[in-house]
Formats: C-alpha cells, sequence, structure tokens
C-alpha cells in the first residue's frame, strides 16, 4: 500500500481537483491521509465530502503549524509500505502510483518521475528510466544545476523513513523538503528516475517558494543542518564541501536581485561570507568560481553588478 500525505491549508479553492486525481489513480491500493493544518476556508468541509464518499482517504486536524508540522503528524499515522506527499493545490497523472512503483525493486529505494506546471493531465506512456547509486544521486543534487528533483515526485520507503527516525524541521519553510531527501537517500541503496512529467505543480504567487522573504533564509540553516548531519553518520560524497557555501552564495544573489538589501544585510551580519566564498574556488560551476572570487575580492562590486542584473532585467520586461 501507499501513504500519499497531503497537506491542506485553506485549500478550498483547488482540494478537489487534486483529490480526484488521486482517486483516478490506476494503482487502488493506497491511503490519502490529509492534515488539515488549521484552515479557516471551506477545506474541512471538502476533506469531510471525501471521506464519507471513499474510507481510504482519513482527515487529521490540527492547530496551524506548518507543513513541516503536518507531514510530520501523516507520518506517525501512515500504514503504507511506500510514502508519497502531494501538495494540496496540485494534480497528479493516472498513472501517478503505477509508474512510481514499477521503478522500485529489491535494490531502489527512491522513485523520481518529472512534474510540469501544466495544469493539463497528458496520460504520458513510461519512457526509459535511468538508475543510478544514491551516492551519484547526493552528488548530482550537490553540483548538477539542472537535477533539481521535487520531494513531492517521488515515492520512499516507509521501513527507511521509520528505522532513521527522518522527520520534517519543524519552523523551517525553505529547504526542509532538501533537507529530508538529503538525509533520506544516506540509508538508501539505488535510485531511478524518468523524465515523465507525471507530477503537476501549480503556480501559485502566494505560495510559500514563491515569496522571497526572512523565512525564506532557513534554507540556508537547513543547508547547514544537512552537511552537519552527513559529517555525524561519517558520510562521505563528492560536493558536500561545496553545499553550505553555495547555498549562501545563492541567498545572497537573491537578495540582491530582489532589492531586499536588509535581508542581504542579516546574511552578511551572521555567516563569515568571505571564508565561505573562498571554498567556492574550487567548485566546478564557473559561475560560482568567478563571482565568489569577485565577492572577496571587492564586496562592493560584486554588490554592483547584480544590482545593475536586477535593474535590466525590470527594464526588459516592463
Amino acid at each position: 500500500m501507499v501513504s500519499i500525505i497531503i497537506p491542506c491549508y485553506n485549500s478550498g479553492k483547488y482540494i478537489s481537483e487534486c483529490l480526484n486525481s488521486i482517486l483516478a489513480q490506476t494503482y487502488s491500493e493506497w491511503e490519502a491521509i490529509c492534515v488539515n493544518d488549521g484552515s479557516t476556508d471551506n477545506t474541512m468541509e471538502f476533506l469531510n465530502q471525501y471521506v464519507m464518499s471513499d474510507n481510504r482517504y482519513k482527515v487529521v486536524s490540527q492547530l496551524n503549524s506548518g507543513v513541516s508540522a503536518a507531514r510530520n503528524k501523516a507520518l506517525s499515522i501512515c500504514r503504507g509500505e511506500y510514502i508519497c506527499f502531494v501538495d494540496s493545490d496540485d494534480i497528479v497523472e493516472p498513472n501517478f502510483l503505477t509508474t512510481l512503483l514499477r521503478l522500485v525493486n529489491n535494490e531502489t529505494d527512491l522513485a523520481i518521475c518529472g512534474f510540469t506546471r501544466s495544469m493539463s493531465l497528458t496520460s504520458s506512456v513510461l519512457s526509459d528510466s535511468i538508475e543510478i547509486d544514491s551516492n551519484k544521486c547526493i552528488e548530482k543534487i550537490f553540483l548538477d544545476k539542472s537535477f533539481n528533483p521535487q520531494i513531492c515526485c517521488m515515492l520512499f520507503r516507509h521501513n527507511i523513513i521509520k528505522e532513521k527516525q527522518l522527520e520534517f524541521v519543524i519552523g523551517c519553510t525553505r529547504g526542509e523538503d532538501r533537507e529530508f531527501i538529503l538525509k533520506y537517500l544516506v540509508y538508501s541503496n539505488k535510485v531511478c528516475y524518468t523524465n515523465n512529467s507525471l507530477y503537476h505543480y501549480r503556480v501559485n504567487d502566494q505560495s510559500a517558494m514563491a515569496i522571497f522573504s526572512i523565512k525564506s533564509l532557513t534554507s540556508i540553516e537547513a543547508s547547514q543542518r544537512t552537511v552537519n548531519y552527513y559529517k555525524k553518520v561519517n558520510y562521505s560524497v563528492r560536493g558536500l564541501e561545496f553545499e553550505f557555501s553555495r547555498t549562501l552564495w545563492k541567498f545572497m544573489i537573491l537578495a540582491i536581485l530582489s532589492g531586499q538589501n536588509d535581508l542581504y544585510q542579516i546574511i552578511r551580519e551572521k555567516y563569515d561570507l568571505k571564508r565561505q566564498m573562498e571554498h567556492l574556488y574550487s567548485h566546478p560551476g564557473l559561475s560560482e568560481k568567478l563571482t565568489a572570487r569577485l565577492f572577496v575580492w571587492n564586496e562592493a562590486l560584486f554588490k554592483w553588478v547584480f544590482s545593475i542584473i536586477r535593474y535590466l532585467y525590470k527594464k526588459r520586461w516592463r
């Protein structure tokens, strides 16, 4: 059985589309655990309707505590051999579960599919899949910018999550998915993925992922926890040495490009940026390598360059 974990917060507008796409799955042995995270709209009314119509839907309610707490709540009660996560405003292809289950075998502990921002179902047929060692998958996540698998496109083994006591960090609103995935991969053998877009991600300007704010900086803390975790369990992988430094580099630039100098100053005051940027001198990425050197040589010029990029970008799209 597959446990589908769905955090729900004020999801009344789209929750029916999401739950209907799960109801349409070609694989029928699933339970959908919907965690109502203190919604103030009609989300609970919709959830009750689905619970009444199909006993595979389960509803748990809690005070508003965030996505991480909602997922942890569901993890504590789910019964499936496999686990996947679906956001309440997204939809999945009818063969979403069937395809991911085909990708797992005795040696594969994580299955991954592609995603699209189109909300039109395509009924795609499984294309070729690729199997790699989990260590290689971690390395790709650290070093390959084109490889950015999403947690909602994955199928996990429940026993690994339970035995290793993996959970989402409460209060972390950005980077929590990546942290969870990277910790899970430490205990995985192989990963199998396909580029088929079986998950449909709805673009929402008000979502936590779309808004760059001080909460976004929790991604830096997540990166630091991940590096510390790998050191604690003595897990070695190429690219780990750049993980924290590159995350700082990324959010420094995002702060400048978004015109939020206050966030830039928070990062600057909290971390030793010069030392961290020096770590990127040997990064395989040319942009990281050059801009890190620019920062160390002349921080003011570094900020000016990205401020100009921001100005040109805004001017182009006016």
